[in-house]
């Protein structure tokens, strides 16, 4: 038995034996879920399948009255830093270290200061089928238009075999310079895709290095708008992960690259990434900067046919993650009404993107005690959640429980209820 893990931790803090947490499962999830005995084999370094982790951080949770995340207690099968048990405090001078050898910085830096290479070109094997090439850039539309809507899971590993058979192609096969720069921007294209579902399901540093490896794709490519959008992904899981600095000095490297660029709406999109990344620094007056420069971009520009990455890019998605950056300036009410207004001009589509600004925008009329209406945001949440795959989301809405379960109301309750029952479910789907 491992007595110095974060889990024998709890349980020592708690006086609990195994056995109790056991008890504690069953009675949430259903009697005969796990064995009385179960976790004496998560104490020797078992990770519990599924949903089950998240069940035990909910419960320690609750019971310490702390935050206790999956990743302290499972930390070799969740190594993600935004996973931590005391979020990081807002301050210029706050740095969280990225995993061991995944640089995104200096790739970025290399990108920027580096002359575009020559276009691709091999004359050794059989050449490119052509409609091998129309298959695969077809499919990468396919696959994200299926995020939107299903499992990020399986489009996840739909989206690694095209990578790997789109890889194949590259170094096996001859192409010409044209063939070439599309068939490096595919390989860029499916390794954002699958770089950022990796970050969604809060697999930290697999995600890096899908996104470095994307970089060096899209750089191969010539294609410096898709460049910048990936290196601006990279930014933004930052913000997650609480590496600020390193999420500002990311974005601002994306916009410099792609300042000559056309970019349409995907100018707003780098403005308001750099906004979440001056807000988690509590640089308002950046951040106002930067919003004032996406609402502008946003309003003028427009999705480039030459830049499909850019589908889901619309003034609603901008809006709204505007509320978001005003939402961690601390400046709720100012937040509530970007986020509301970001939702509704959503009009139900993106799932993924409505369930974590209805948690959203849940937190900022907590933030100023109207429990009713974030009631109501928590509701429309937990309901997109009941079909939406994501870590992200998942720990955000376990967040926003326990702060519901300060308050004593009926709409407070039902939420921390619905809450309850989505991790009951989910760890039903497991066993």
């Amino acid at each position: 038995m491992n007595d110095t893990s974060v889990l024998a931790s709890c349980l020592a803090r708690l006086s609990w034996p195994p056995e109790r947490l056991a008890r504690e499962i069953n009675r949430r999830c259903g009697s005969g879920t796990i064995s009385s005995k179960a976790p004496y084999n998560w104490l020797k370094g078992a990770c519990p399948r599924r949903r089950l982790p998240h069940i035990v951080a909910t419960i320690l949770s609750d019971h310490l009255g702390e935050p206790i995340a999956v990743a302290a207690l499972w930390p070799e099968h969740f190594p993600t830093a935004s996973c931590r048990r005391i979020p990081a405090p807002r301050h210029p001078m706050t740095t969280v270290s990225r995993p061991a050898g995944l640089d995104p910085v200096t790739a970025s830096v290399d990108w920027l200061v580096t002359d575009d290479a020559p276009p691709p070109s091999r004359t050794r094997g059989e050449e490119v089928p052509g409609v091998a090439v129309e298959m695969l850039a077809a499919r990468i539309q396919q696959l994200r238009q299926l995020d939107d809507s299903c499992s990020g899971g399986l489009v996840l590993d739909w989206a690694l075999q095209d990578l790997k058979w789109a890889k194949k192609l590259a170094a096996g096969y001859s192409y010409d310079a044209p063939t070439g720069l599309r068939l490096h921007r595919i390989i860029a294209e499916l390794g954002q895709l699958s770089a950022w579902l990796t970050a969604d399901q809060g697999m930290e540093e697999l995600s890096s290095s899908r996104f470095v490896a994307a970089l060096g794709a899209a750089r191969a490519a010539g294609d410096r708008p898709l460049a910048a959008y990936i290196i601006s992904c990279m930014s933004y899981r930052a913000v997650w992960a609480g590496r600020t600095e390193e999420a500002l000095r990311l974005i601002r490297i994306a916009r410099k690259g792609a300042a000559q660029e056309e970019m349409g709406i995907g100018q707003a999109l780098l403005a308001t990434r750099e906004a979440r990344a001056r807000a988690s620094l509590g640089d308002e007056a950046g951040c106002r900067r930067a919003l004032d420069e996406a609402a502008e971009l946003s309003g003028a520009g427009r999705p480039s046919s030459e830049a499909p990455w850019a589908y889901w890019l619309t003034p609603a998605v901008m809006v709204a993650d505007a509320g978001r950056a005003w939402l961690e300036l601390g400046r709720p009410q100012r937040a509530e009404w970007h986020l509301a207004q970001g939702i509704d001009m959503l009009q139900g589509s993106q799932p993924r993107n409505l369930l974590l600004h209805s948690t959203s925008l849940a937190e900022a009329r907590l933030a100023h005690r109207e429990v009713d209406g974030a009631a109501q945001a928590a509701a429309q949440a937990l309901t997109l959640a009941e079909n939406v795959t994501s870590q992200r989301a998942h720990t955000r809405l376990m967040a926003l429980r326990q702060r519901f379960q300060r308050y004593d109301g009926a709409a407070a309750r039902e939420i921390v209820q619905r809450a309850d029952d989505l991790l009951v479910e989910g760890a039903r789907s497991a066993c």
